[in-house]
C-alpha cells in the first residue's frame, strides 16, 4: 500500500512537470510568432524576458524525461529503452566531436543539439492512463489557444498582400496546429461533448494552411478527413454535413477579401516545384562516409553562392548531420514500432489515430509538411507524447 502511494505521488509530480512544461511551451508559441514576424520585417531576432518561458519550458521538460525513465521502468520494451539511449548517447557523442559548447544553449537546444532528444523522452509518460486522458483536452485548449491568436492576427494585421507576409504573422501558429488539430479532430470524434470544438479546430487550422499558402498542410488536413469518414459507420450521414462545411468553407473564402487573396495566391503557387533544386544540389554534396558517421553540429553545404546549414527532408537531414545510428533508432520509434503495431491488427479507434498521426508525423518529416522537424518546439513535445502512447500499446502488444 505504501508502495502503491509513493508510486501515485511519483506520477502527480510527474504530470505537473510536464503540464507546466506543456503551458510554458504552448505560451512561447505567440512570442515565436512574434519574433518570426520581427526577423523578417526588421532582421531582429533578439529574446526579451519571454525567453525565461522557453528556458522554464525545456526545463520541466528535462526534469520529466529523467524523472519518468525511472518510473516507466518495466512498462516499455526493452527495444524502445534501447532505440532511446543508444540515440541520446550518439547524439552527445556527435556534439562533442564536433566541437560544438555544452555552456552554448542555443547550440544545445537547437535540433542538431542534444537538448532535443531529451525532450524525446516524453515518450515515456505515455503509459498513464488518467494523464493520457488531460493530454487529449489539453491538446483542444492549445489548438483553440493558438486559434484565438490567429483570429486576433485577422483583425489586426489581415494575411498580407504576399506569402512572405503571410508566414510572417502565422507561419508558427500554421506549423504547431497542422500538428495538434488532426489529432484533435480524430481523437474527440466519439465525445459528444466537444462536438462542435473538434470542427472548429479543423476549420481553423485549414484556414491557417490556406494563409500562409502551404499546400502540404493543406494536404494533410484532406488525409485527416478521409481517414475520419472511413472511421464513420454512416457514410451517407457524414456525406451531407461535410459537403454543406465544404460549401460554407468555399463561401467564406470566397465572398471574404483577406481570405479570397490567400486563395488566389495560392492558386498561383500551383504545382510549382520549390525543392527539387535543393535537393538534386544537396544530394550531390554527399558521400557515404557522411551517411555513416553523419557530418556533425555544424554540417553546411554550398547552394549557389550561399552556404546553407538545413535541407526540406528531416530524415535526410538527421542522416547527414546525425550519422547512420540516430537515425535509425529514430526511425524505429517513430514508423518502425508504430507499423508493427497496425499490421497486428484488432486496433482500437483511439490506437488508430494515434497510429495514424504518427504516419502523418512520419510523411511530413519527408517533406510533406514543411517547417516540421524536431525540436523543442510545442508540437514536438506533443508529437512526441503521442508517439509515447502507442509506444507503450506496442509494448503491451509483445507480452501479450
Amino acid at each position: 500500500m505504501h508502495d502503491l502511494s509513493k508510486s501515485q505521488q511519483q506520477e502527480k509530480i510527474i504530470s505537473f512537470f510536464l503540464y507546466s512544461g506543456l503551458v510554458f511551451g504552448l505560451l512561447y508559441v505567440y512570442f515565436a510568432q512574434e519574433r518570426l514576424y520581427s526577423s523578417m520585417t526588421n532582421g531582429s531576432i533578439a529574446l526579451g524576458p519571454e525567453k525565461f518561458l522557453r528556458i522554464f519550458s525545456v526545463i520541466c521538460i528535462f526534469i520529466t524525461t529523467f524523472l519518468s525513465i525511472f518510473s516507466s521502468r518495466g512498462k516499455y520494451a526493452v527495444s524502445i529503452f534501447f532505440s532511446y539511449s543508444i540515440l541520446l548517447l550518439t547524439i552527445t557523442l556527435n556534439y562533442a566531436v564536433s566541437g560544438a559548447d555544452f555552456s552554448d544553449m542555443a547550440q544545445f537546444m537547437s535540433n542538431r543539439g542534444i537538448g532535443t532528444w531529451i525532450c524525446l523522452g516524453v515518450i515515456f509518460v505515455g503509459h498513464h492512463n488518467k494523464r493520457y486522458e488531460t493530454f487529449k483536452k489539453f491538446a483542444l485548449f492549445s489548438a483553440i489557444f493558438i486559434s484565438g491568436l490567429c483570429i486576433y492576427n485577422f483583425f489586426d494585421f489581415g494575411v498580407g498582400l504576399w506569402r512572405g507576409q503571410a508566414l510572417s504573422k502565422y507561419r508558427v501558429y500554421a506549423t504547431n496546429m497542422v500538428w495538434i488539430a488532426p489529432y484533435v479532430f480524430l481523437i474527440l470524434k466519439n465525445n459528444n461533448e466537444f462536438k462542435w470544438a473538434r470542427v472548429f479546430v479543423l476549420f481553423m487550422g485549414v484556414l491557417m494552411a490556406l494563409i500562409t499558402q502551404t499546400r502540404s498542410f493543406l494536404l494533410i488536413y484532406v488525409l485527416t478527413l478521409l481517414f475520419d469518414f472511413f472511421n464513420t459507420k454512416k457514410k451517407g450521414s457524414y456525406l451531407i454535413p461535410l459537403f454543406t462545411g465544404v460549401l460554407g468553407f468555399v463561401y467564406l473564402v470566397l465572398n471574404t477579401s483577406i481570405f479570397k487573396q490567400s486563395l488566389d495566391l495560392l492558386i498561383n503557387r500551383g504545382t510549382n516545384d520549390t525543392r527539387s533544386e535543393q535537393l538534386h544540389v544537396f544530394l550531390n554534396q554527399l558521400n557515404f562516409i557522411d551517411l555513416v558517421t553523419g557530418r556533425g553540429h555544424f554540417a553546411y553545404y554550398q547552394l549557389g553562392n550561399e552556404v546553407w546549414t538545413a535541407v526540406d527532408n528531416q530524415w535526410l537531414y538527421l542522416l547527414w548531420w546525425g550519422g547512420l545510428i540516430p537515425f535509425l533508432c529514430y526511425f524505429f520509434l517513430a514508423f518502425v514500432a508504430p507499423i508493427i503495431l497496425i499490421l497486428k491488427g484488432n486496433l482500437d479507434y483511439e490506437t488508430r489515430v494515434e497510429c495514424f498521426v504518427l504516419v502523418l508525423w512520419v510523411l511530413g518529416l519527408t517533406g510533406l509538411a514543411i517547417y516540421s522537424t524536431m525540436s523543442v518546439e510545442f508540437f514536438f513535445f506533443t508529437m512526441s507524447i503521442v508517439l509515447g502512447r502507442v509506444l507503450y500499446k506496442f509494448s503491451l502488444s509483445k507480452t501479450q
